[in-house]
């Protein structure tokens, strides 16, 4: 059984970039370490190429920077801390993602068609988090509630 949640309020992504956040032992370790000594909870992790994000409570945002920044002042290899405010997230979770081909098209695509830009996406073995802007949220999260009464 499919589990889909809208989380309540709006979160922040800050995303650290760098050319060698994927090489850098630790890296993770560092900034979560950071993140966890201010008391900021992260509720998603993505990591790019060049970039890692934290998705965090809007309203630790000021504090998730600071955090971050220590470290992005310790380390060259680091180059800038990005701030995206006013997000919205869905998360799905179930265990129908890990044999189902099409899952992740049959919850985006009704997102899409109704204009909705989606900001990111994370996904693991049985779930995915969906990132919107804040205003749009509820929208996306109607849209793929009656994709999955259809049955995806």
């Amino acid at each position: 059984m499919m589990d889909l949640k809208l989380y309540k309020r709006p979160l922040a992504a800050l995303t650290v970039t760098g050319e060698r956040v994927r090489v850098t032992p630790g890296v993770l370790a560092k900034f979560g370490g950071s993140l966890s000594a201010a008391s900021v909870n992260v509720y998603c992790v993505a990591s790019g190429e060049y970039s890692l994000s934290f998705y965090v409570d809007e309203e630790s945002h000021e504090a998730a920077k600071k955090a971050l920044g220590e470290v992005v002042g310790k380390q060259s290899a680091f180059a800038a801390i990005a701030l995206l405010r006013n997000i919205g997230m869905i998360t799905v979770t179930g265990p129908e993602f890990v044999d189902s081909p099409g899952m992740l098209l049959g919850m985006i695509e009704p997102v899409a068609r109704s204009g909705i830009n989606v900001l990111s996406i994370s996904t693991s073995f049985d779930s995915v988090v969906l990132f919107v802007d804040w205003n749009d949220a509820r929208k996306a999260y109607e849209l793929i509630e009656k994709q999955f009464l259809k049955g995806l």
